[in-house]
């Protein structure tokens, strides 16, 4: 088994792991002669349960010239790697790189005391060059079988969302979250095909109405039990409704909403826990970030990299919360 690479100066490959950190204390990566494919599962991996929604998922898939250079894997899983790892460990690596002209990537030792050992190269005010090693811990190397049996590189299988929209700006986001933190454990996050997007304040689950005005104007009428503390509404107008592929199809439900009741919200609740694990995605830098919403079910956020190559994304998945 061999796997040996030079990380891209740009350090996508840390950013995604900081980018999951908050889902779970153990990361999945997939190494293939194609790309790498980063999983995360709340609880999966963990000790420690109770630090948010039970079932929020993170994955992602990437080219490896977004990721790597010089880049080389040998092993007789079909040339695959699979590996578990602390992200806490590789966030200790990334603080070392951040100056750094060179860093290489290889798996050293043996399958019981495996390390992935980052070379991180820097150069002093003299412009001579100082090389620092970071072994990082490997906590399982996987065998293909089971890395399937963990599900965690695999969309779940969920009904077709009804409403997708692009999302305003993650640095307002994350400070909407960080202020519904102090005041609710849930919010309820609405949109509809007219641009609008909604965050309230919920303290249980309970119904959930859509209403419009004889105007078309939609309204949220929320019956998901309001915030003890206070109830408090964010509203985000003039957003875009993207299509994406698989809307085109004729019977799609996100056509159908469009043509009759475009004005009608779709909602979900879900902890505010969670939605500040998704906007974490804020260190990838991202282009942009679609939400899809499928109706009192759960919620998709799709955060599209900078990468010129292919289309490449982080996708997390909230599955909508019981009370």
């Amino acid at each position: 088994m061999r796997l040996r690479a030079k990380i891209q100066r740009d350090l996508l490959f840390f950013k995604i792991a900081q980018a999951v950190e908050k889902i779970g204390k153990s990361c999945f990566i997939k190494f293939t002669p194609e790309f790498a494919a980063f999983g995360a599962i709340h609880g999966l991996g963990d000790n420690d349960p109770s630090t948010g929604g039970g079932s929020i998922q993170c994955w992602s898939r990437l080219p490896m010239e977004s990721l790597f250079y010089e880049y080389k894997i040998e092993s007789n899983s079909n040339n695959e790697i699979y590996l578990e790892m602390k992200v806490e460990d590789l966030m200790l690596a990334m603080r070392s790189c951040s100056n750094a002209s060179a860093i290489v990537m290889r798996m050293t030792g043996r399958s019981v005391d495996a390390y992935l050992t980052f070379t991180i190269t820097t150069e002093d005010h003299l412009g001579n060059s100082r090389p620092i090693t970071q072994n990082v811990p490997i906590i399982k190397i996987l065998t293909a079988d089971g890395a399937n049996n963990t599900s965690v590189f695999d969309e779940p299988m969920i009904p077709t969302p009804e409403v997708h929209i692009m999302l305003p700006q993650l640095e307002r986001l994350r400070y909407v979250a960080a202020s519904y933190k102090n005041l609710a454990d849930y919010v309820v996050i609405s949109a509809n095909l007219a641009g609008e997007m909604v965050f309230t304040t919920s303290d249980g689950l309970q119904q959930m109405n859509h209403d419009a005005t004889d105007s078309g104007d939609g309204l949220i009428s929320a019956r998901y039990g309001m915030a003890g503390k206070a109830h408090v509404e964010t509203r985000f107008t003039n957003l875009h409704n993207p299509v994406l592929k698989d809307d085109e199809e004729e019977e799609h439900p996100h056509l159908e909403r469009l043509r009759t009741r475009p004005k009608e919200f779709a909602s979900v609740l879900v902890r505010v826990s969670d939605l500040q694990k998704v906007l974490q995605s804020h260190y990838v830098k991202p282009l942009n970030v679609i939400c899809s919403i499928v109706p009192s079910h759960s919620i998709l956020f799709y955060v599209y990299l900078k990468d010129n190559t292919q289309d490449a994304t982080l996708t997390y998945f909230i599955p909508e919360s019981a009370i």
